[in-house]
């Protein structure tokens, strides 16, 4: 059984999606349990699903609402592993009665960022009910402690490249943003990166900072656009498009591997997170100011910031479902 924040909303609950449908083809009795009500995601989901319909950011009672159901799911279907991911799913874990076998997946470098105390109370529950940790990361260590996880099972990708980019300008005219809009992301740095440059802005994603930054860009009359959440952002990317990725901290780097698979050509902030990658010099920055002179040194060769695909290749290789569905089997024959 796959706990989830919900159906759709980000890196970890897409790449559960296909985890679940691979195991599923392997022939093994797979369900998700997502938590928070959401619309679908791209990849849906074909084994048995039980949504509990949490609504995000609902009351106290919404919650235990939730968590009723989840118990009596869990009673009823009587998972032999339980496979934890993320935050909510981990506090919905803690609460379970008796002896389950239980697995946290790390999917971030900071866990619990919003209620960190909090976090180590639901993180020491687990610890006493044995939890197994994996990360999604070998640079991802298991937070408090900073322990090592005992397996590394890596995010997958869809099979193939579902949206190639058709033929077009040869210069920049876009600069693209995907992901949350939370300090760690940056939102705020591309922001002015599309200040600097004067390059219009495409952010594609929702988080607490939004409200903020279109006021600023309002104010600046700077050209930006705000898309929120979109169900397959990759088919908005065009040709003329530089996904800007200024990160000051990642988990695993998700919309990198997606931007690598589509081909799209990135900057990225020069960070460990991002380092591991070994991508060309060019395409990792130190700062604003490192940025701003790349973008506009290759304005009018955007492809000269795509990734080569040698380096491509061996990383989203080791993301193939195939391949990552080897790995949790091989996992999961360990645990039972």
């Amino acid at each position: 059984m796959f706990v989830t924040n919900s159906l759709t909303g980000g890196g970890a609950e897409r790449s559960m999606n296909l985890v679940c449908n691979e195991l599923l083809y392997r022939g093994w009795p797979i369900s998700l349990v997502p938590i928070n009500s959401s619309g679908p995601d791209q990849i849906i989901p074909e084994c048995t699903v039980f949504p509990l319909d949490r609504q995000w950011q609902g009351s106290l009672k919404d919650t235990i609402r939730a968590l009723w159901r989840f118990h009596k799911i869990v009673h009823l279907w009587n998972p032999d592993v339980i496979i934890l991911n993320c935050d909510l799913p981990e506090m919905f874990g803690a609460t379970l009665l008796g002896k389950r076998k239980l697995v946290a997946v790390e999917h971030s470098s900071i866990p619990w960022i919003q209620r960190v105390q909090f976090g180590r109370i639901v993180r020491r529950i687990l610890s006493l009910k044995r939890v197994t940790w994996v990360a999604v990361s070998s640079r991802i260590d298991i937070w408090p402690q900073g322990s090592k996880p005992q397996a590394i099972l890596q995010n997958p990708l869809p099979p193939k490249r579902l949206f190639p980019i058709q033929k077009g300008p040869q210069n920049i005219k876009r600069l693209v943003f995907i992901g949350r809009f939370s300090p760690e992301k940056r939102p705020d740095l591309a922001l002015e990166i599309g200040a600097k440059t004067g390059i219009e802005l495409e952010f594609i994603g929702d988080g607490a900072m939004r409200p903020s930054m279109e006021v600023e860009a309002s104010k600046r009359n700077i050209k930006a656009h705000f898309r929120g959440r979109i169900h397959n952002p990759w088919l908005e990317i065009q040709s003329g498009d530089l996904l800007i990725v200024p990160s000051a901290l990642e988990g695993d780097g998700l919309v990198v591997i997606e931007g690598l698979q589509q081909g799209t050509p990135m900057l990225l902030m020069d960070i460990p997170d991002f380092r591991r990658f070994d991508f060309p010099d060019k395409n990792y920055c130190a700062d604003l100011s490192d940025f701003v002179s790349r973008v506009l040194e290759y304005s009018n060769n955007p492809k000269g910031l795509k990734v080569p695909v040698e380096a491509a290749s061996a990383i989203l290789h080791e993301r193939e479902l195939a391949v990552v569905g080897d790995c949790w089997e091989d996992f999961i024959y360990q645990l039972v």
